[in-house]
């Protein structure tokens, strides 16, 4: 669980999608392909993404990579499948409670607010779109989004401390 919610960190994927990465939807050294969910109504793995625009490929940072891998090196050193489900030793899916309850007991430890996995897809989308050589059609395809007024509306957030808006700001004008 702890290695998912860091992957999630680094592709800001949906929690139901984290869920159900399998080693197949490798593509090559630096991307994955979204292209299933786990749905926590029926407690299944479907095949399908949320919207049309959820079956996507994302670009792996070498993090991401490095996550991967030391998955496989674990279940590896378990004797646990290394064949199907990339963050889990059983073979079946990560049920998505897993997750959510790092995400309280992390926010407890370090003494702030619950923070949620949807908060650190947010988090992921804004940061995408702060970087000035980042494409926002390019976001919004790794995000999911069929329409960037989606990624703007309800994604991007300014991370900014008040200091640095000054700073900006007068950098601007």
């Amino acid at each position: 669980s702890p290695l998912a919610m860091l992957f999630q960190f680094e592709t800001g994927i949906r929690i139901g999608e984290l869920c159900a990465l399998r080693y197949e939807d490798l593509e090559g050294d630096h991307m994955i392909h979204i292209q299933r969910m786990y749905r926590r109504d029926s407690r299944e793995v479907v095949d399908h993404a949320k919207t049309d625009a959820g079956d996507r490929r994302i670009i792996l940072t070498p993090t991401a990579k490095h996550l991967i891998e030391t998955a496989r090196d674990y279940q590896k050193e378990h004797l646990a499948c290394t064949d199907k489900y990339i963050f889990t030793m059983d073979g079946k899916p990560m049920k998505p409670h897993c997750i959510n309850e790092l995400y309280k007991k992390y926010s407890k430890y370090l003494g702030g607010p619950h923070r949620s996995s949807h908060k650190s897809r947010k988090t992921w989308i804004s940061s995408l779109i702060d970087c000035p050589e980042m494409n926002i059609n390019t976001i919004r395809e790794m995000a999911g989004h069929e329409d960037e007024r989606t990624t703007f509306k309800n994604y991007c957030f300014d991370r900014s401390t008040e200091h640095e808006k000054v700073e900006n700001m007068v950098r601007a004008l």
